[in-house]
């Protein structure tokens, strides 16, 4: 059954990881903070998150999709399989998508975490486990990627996460998000300080 911890900021958040993974000491994550690679900010919040997972006693094993070239799916399928726990980071989702099918990372990450491996998803990678990702269009630029014919996502939520609600950077977004979809998507608003907790069937929002 789908174990996921659901965030816009992890380290935000952080406390909330024994939901998911009750004993992280010693257990491996595969970081990919793929989708912060086009963004200028990326290097120094993806060392945040970086270190945050590591606080908590995780072994962080960093799995860069960007840079894996096509063809390379087994190496990336095998970090994948060997890890404790799935760490999806934030910037980009559609840049983040390419990536994942690019190398096989989306097949690898849904096998993985339908067989119950606990998935961490931040902003872009909370985003990422939705049926389509079309809708965050009004966050996030598209032209980013060259290669997306279409927006499904992992589907390993039956809903789409609106990270960032109210914050101050992109919670204008955010709303008018809610405010174009609100009627016909299943729309979860996160704030930066908030989870969402998916686990035994059910969801249950982290205040």
């Amino acid at each position: 059954m789908v174990t996921m911890l659901l965030t816009s900021i992890f380290r935000n958040a952080s406390s909330a990881v024994h939901e998911v993974e009750p004993h992280p000491q010693g257990k491996r994550v595969a970081f990919i903070p793929t989708a912060s690679a086009v963004e200028p900010w990326g290097p120094v919040h993806s060392a945040l998150s970086k270190r945050a997972l590591q606080r908590l006693g995780f072994e962080v094993e960093q799995l860069d999709v960007e840079d894996v070239p096509s063809g390379s799916a087994e190496r990336v399928t095998r970090s994948i399989a060997e890890a404790d726990c799935i760490y999806v980071g934030g910037g980009n989702t559609f840049f983040l998508l390419q990536e994942l099918r690019r190398t096989g990372a989306d097949r690898a990450i849904i096998e993985q975490v339908r067989a119950g491996t606990p998935y961490i998803g931040e902003s872009a990678g909370s985003v990422i486990t939705a049926p389509d990702i079309g809708y965050i269009k009004l966050m996030d630029r598209t032209d980013k990627t060259l290669d997306l014919t279409d927006y499904a996502g992992l589907g390993l939520a039956d809903f789409r996460v609106v990270p960032h609600h109210h914050a101050a950077a992109m919670g204008h977004a955010a709303q008018r998000i809610l405010d174009r979809y609100g009627a016909d998507l299943s729309l979860k608003p996160l704030t930066n300080r908030q989870a969402l907790l998916v686990k035994d069937g059910k969801t249950r929002l982290l205040r």
